[in-house]
Parts: C-alpha cells; structure tokens; sequence
C-alpha cells in the first residue's frame, strides 16, 4: 500500500483531527504567496537529499572515529581512505537522485515540512547524545554510536542509494532446515511464551522498505544475503592440523551462516603464556588472519577465568599461576604481583590486536562457584580493574562480562542465578564500570553432563529448562538495561532428537523476540570440531557432506526461511515495490530489454519507512 505521508507527520495530524472552522473568523491576508507544487516538490528534493549526504558525512564520522582503535599509523590511514572513498560515493549517489516521485508523496509541501522537521529532531537527538558522552577520549565508543545513530535518523528523513549494476549477483543456496514440532515436548504455557515471543519480535528485527528501481511493471526479485543480527562460531585452528579439508568445510559453513567469530582459545592465558612472560600470538595471528579475509567481526573469549579441569580441558588459568599462588590468603605483595601478571597478558592481547578485535569477553564465570578462583584470591575488584585497563587502551571495543545462569546450565544449587547476575552488572555500573554487554552462556545442560558424570539415557539425570521459566531469567537479566549476548549456545537436552529440535527452536525463538538479545553465539557450529562433541550437540554432524543434526535443521530454518526475506513483486506505476523486511543485506535483481540488473542494499533498524532509490553505475 502507497504511503503519502512520512509516519510521524500522519500521526500528528490524525491527534489534531480536523480543524475548526468560523463563519465569523475575519479572513486573514497571506503574507507571502503560496508555495507552488514545484516549489515545494524543490524543497522536499533538498531536505532528502541534504539527509542522504548527511547520513554518508556521519557514517565516515563514525568510520574515521573507528579507525583511531588502530595502533600503526599505516592502519589508521589506510581505514580512514576507505571511509573517505564510501563517503565521497555516497554523496555522489545522493546528489544523482533528482526525481521528486522516487520518494512517493502526494503532498509535497506537507512531505517537506516533515522532512524538514525530522532532520531537526535527529539533529537535536544527536546534540543531546553527544553531549551525554562528553569529551572523555575513553568514551568513543559512545561517541561512535551517536554517530551511526545520527546516520541512520538522517536516511529515514530522506532516502539511501544503491548502484544498479549490469548482470546478477550470486545468491547463496542455504540448507532451509525443517521446522521442529513444538508439541512433542512443550505444554500450554510454554507454546504460549513462544507465541508472544514471535508477536514481539517484528518491531525490532525488521523494517518497512520501499525500493525504487525506477522502472514500472517490472518484476523485482529481493533476496536476504546476510543478517544484521549477530550469528557466531568459535574458532580453534588446532582443531584443523590434520585434516586442512576440514578447515575449508568450516570456512564455508560458518561464512554461511555467521558473521562473528569467536577466538575460542587461542588468546586465553593458559594458551598465551605457557610459561612466565613467554608469549605465543602465533595461533591467535593465524586466527585473526582467517577472520579478516572472510570478513568475520571478532570477538575474544576470555581475558580472566578461574577454570581447571575436569570442567574444562582448556582452561583459562595457567598452571604455573595455579603453583605460584596455591592459597586463598595472600600477602598484599603476592596480591599484587597476581595483579601485575594478570595485567600483564590481558594489557599484551588488547594493545597487539586494538581495532581487530571489536568485542572481549573481558571476564568469564567470575560468579560460578566452580570458577572462582580470581574472585577467592583478589576479590570482586579485580573484574572492575580488568574492565578498565582494556577500555583504556581500546575505547572502541565492546566488553562483555560472560556469566552462566543456573536457570540454564541446571543442577548447581549455588550456581549464579540471572538475579544474581543482573544485580552484579548493577552494581558495576553504578560505580563506574566500563561494562557494555552481558553474556549469558547458553549451555543447556545438567553440570554433570558436563563434567561426565550424567547418563543422558537416565530420564531423571537428563533436567531441562522450561521455556517459560527460561523467558522469565531473560526478562530479570534485561533488566540491567544492558545488552545481551547469547554465548557458547549447546543444545544437550533432551536426549530425544525430536524433543531437543523442539527444545532449540523454542530457545531461538525466545531470543529473537527479546530486545536486548543481540547476538547468539554458537559453540558447536560442526560437531567435528565442537568441544564435548560425544554430546552431539553440533548443528552440523560430524561429516563433512553438510549433513543436518535434527536440531540443527530446526535452527537452520529459522535462520535460512522463516527469518530470512525472500520476495517477489511487480513494480507500481512509480518504479517502487514495498516490503517488510528482515534486517540484513539484500541484493535487488530485475530484467529489463532482456537484461539482467542488480544493486546491493542494506536494512538497518530506524524510524519509520527506508526509502532505497536506485542510482546509475
């Protein structure tokens, strides 16, 4: 259905209603003729247009800003000439578009005003969000994000562009999975959680959009290629020493299916330093090497964790940390020479890698009672020191205190319940903490499971977590008003394959209808390489002919169809067909005289209608 109006200028003249009349109202002179419709339609041009360049000059703000996390000068400047180049193109693309009609307003002169008014509003948001981030050079990441807020508000007051080129572009062919029968394993309540869930979730995961490709009748195929929402994998390259096939299997799954790696190990201090300032970057370099030629965001798990096995076999804490410091009670010069060795690695991984690795998981399991052994020596002090340093010398990265939940990694009655976890990330923001995200280890299981002790064939050894009771911890954890990122996502439970598709599709979808969810990050992407892949928790089972676990078919079809946009329509008289669509990457392809044409675009999360007008090469 055509739009006429901007959303907000429709809204605010449906709550006037319509205006009152006088027969004895003196008649009132204008003071100026009235705007012509080709006045007004020049004024509607300028205020998009000025809000298309606009978008693209705080974008490269944004990008330049980034580029600053860079520690060699040849980095900086190389990142900020690829800012510089996208702008330039941008404001070109902008300054191409001189059809009034691609924007479809029947009203031009309403339509200017709105334009105009929500180029103000958006200035004015930006004002108070800069503002509220100050001058402080550790606040960047502050001062990024009112930057891509500002240029996101300013396109939705216009419109963005995208370059029709000649041919098509490849649509890759994704596994659409096989939805899980929900009623095999869930009763009344917890469908009913999920239902509400799935209600929630288009107002924040997808966006009204119309595409002008400026040709009417002409039938426009619009394909998803990537989300915007952050699917994840770890990374182990040990685990592909042997078999390089393997590697090449994964590259093309994960690339697939993701966009966030996760340096699993390799930057852990037990892998980083074997021995007392003896350092190993070498696996950690090849790592990021990948990530950066597959064009991974990276995420670093984990500067600080007190783990030893058996529940873990790479542990977190070196061994010869463990033999200097064997005891709770420390001297205050042994405290502090804990402090300086911990300071040491983690202040070693963020100075060799600032700018490349854009998320830590700073701190993991610092509440677990299993894993405490930081927390046992030097306190809750040393998690809000970590914090700090790494946001000294990389102000642009995210940092993430990971937790488990007993809600969902069940069986341990005086594990860290998502109160407890809630009220912890409270509390370092209340004095100060540099804390951006919480991540919520996503490991449904029994802990014996995990510790190899539970027999998942033993209905009464095999917990799970309800859906409902589940929901409720995600709402308590929300309440930090913070970020959250599902982390080391296994599905263990139940042992029935059809039961545990249902039992994951379930989970997902309560994730995708939660706002604050805005990452999952999956710990066993193939379940050759999977830690603790006996459990067969992989969404990919142990070959490599791209074979689906059940409940790996239950993720992927949400992943790859029911949350994937995949349309066809015919263009309106204007050239313009208009969607719902998920957000993400898009290609757009058409014929037109026997020729195939195509043009990227990307759907990002803002107010009201994305307008995307096509430009030429």
């Amino acid at each position: 259905m055509r739009k006429t109006l901007p959303r907000l200028l429709l809204a605010t003249t449906l709550a006037l209603g319509p205006l009152a009349c006088s027969d004895e109202a003196e008649p009132v002179e204008p003071s100026e003729p009235p705007e012509t419709v080709e006045e007004a339609q020049a004024r509607l041009l300028e205020a998009a247009r000025g809000a298309c360049i606009a978008s693209g000059e705080f974008a490269e703000q944004a990008c330049f800003k980034n580029c600053s996390r860079f520690g060699e000068t040849n980095a900086i400047e190389s990142c900020e000439a690829s800012c510089s180049e996208t702008r330039t193109q941008e404001t070109t693309n902008c300054e191409t578009v001189a059809d009034v009609s691609a924007l479809a307003c029947d009203e031009p002169s309403l339509c200017a005003d709105a334009a105009e008014q929500c180029r103000e509003a958006a200035s004015t948001t930006f004002d108070g969000c800069a503002t509220a981030c100050g001058d402080d050079p550790l606040n960047l990441r502050c001062r990024i994000a009112c930057d891509s807020t500002r240029a996101i508000e300013e396109t939705a007051c216009g419109f963005s562009t995208a370059v029709v080129v000649p041919g098509s572009i490849e649509i890759p062919a994704l596994p659409q999975g096989r939805p899980a029968d929900l009623g095999v394993l869930l009763d009344a309540d917890e469908m009913a959680t999920v239902d509400e869930a799935d209600s929630r979730a288009p107002a924040f995961r997808a966006r009204e959009v119309r595409l002008n490709v400026g040709r009417p009748g002409v039938e426009v195929r619009v394909a998803q290629l990537t989300h915007g929402f952050e699917f994840g994998f770890p990374v182990d390259f040990r685990e592909f020493r042997d078999e390089p096939e393997d590697l090449a299997f994964y590259t093309e799954i994960a690339r697939d299916h993701g966009t966030l790696m996760v340096a699993e190990t390799a930057l852990k201090w037990r892998q980083l330093e074997p021995e007392p300032g003896r350092l190993e970057f070498d696996l950690g370099d090849s790592e990021l090497a990948w990530a950066d030629e597959n064009g991974f965001t990276v995420k670093m798990h984990t500067l600080l964790w007190g783990n030893a096995p058996p529940f873990s076999t790479g542990s977190g804490t070196p061994e010869w940390v463990r033999d200097l410091f064997p005891s709770n009670e420390l001297s205050d010069a042994d405290r502090q020479e804990l402090t300086d060795l911990i300071r040491f690695q983690a202040e070693a991984v963020v100075e060799r890698y600032r700018g490349r690795i854009d998320i830590y998981d700073v701190t993991n399991e610092t509440l677990n009672p299993l894993t405490s052994w930081f927390a046992d020596r030097l306190g809750g002090e040393i998690v809000e020191d970590l914090f700090r340093w790494v946001r000294a010398i990389d102000p642009g990265a995210q940092l993430v205190l990971n937790e488990w939940i007993s809600e969902v990694f069940t069986g341990l009655e005086s594990g860290a319940t998502a109160a407890l976890v809630r009220d912890r990330a409270l509390d370092l923001i209340d004095k100060g903490v540099p804390i951006d995200a919480i991540g919520q280890q996503a490991h449904f299981a029994p802990v014996l499971l995990f510790a190899g002790g539970a027999d998942l064939s033993n209905p009464e050894l095999e917990p799970r977590t309800r859906v409902d009771d589940y929901a409720d911890a995600l709402a308590t954890l929300s309440e930090a008003g913070l970020p959250i990122h599902i982390t080391e996502t296994t599905f263990n439970v139940p042992a029935d394959p059809e039961e545990r598709a249902a039992h994951a599709e379930a989970m997902m979808r309560v994730w995708w209808g939660t706002e604050a969810v805005e990452e999952i990050v999956f710990w066993s992407l193939w379940n050759k390489v999977a830690a603790r892949n006996a459990l067969q928790h992989g969404i990919f089972d142990d070959t490599r002919d791209g074979t689906l676990t059940r409940h790996g078919e239950a993720i992927l079809s949400l992943i790859n169809d029911r949350w994937r946009t995949n349309e066809t329509a015919t263009t309106n008289d204007e050239g313009a067909i208009e969607l719902r669509a998920t957000l993400g990457d898009y290609v757009a392809e058409w014929e037109e005289d026997g020729e195939v044409y195509s043009m990227r675009f990307r759907v990002e999360r803002g107010p009201g209608v994305l307008t995307v007008v096509a430009v030429g090469e």
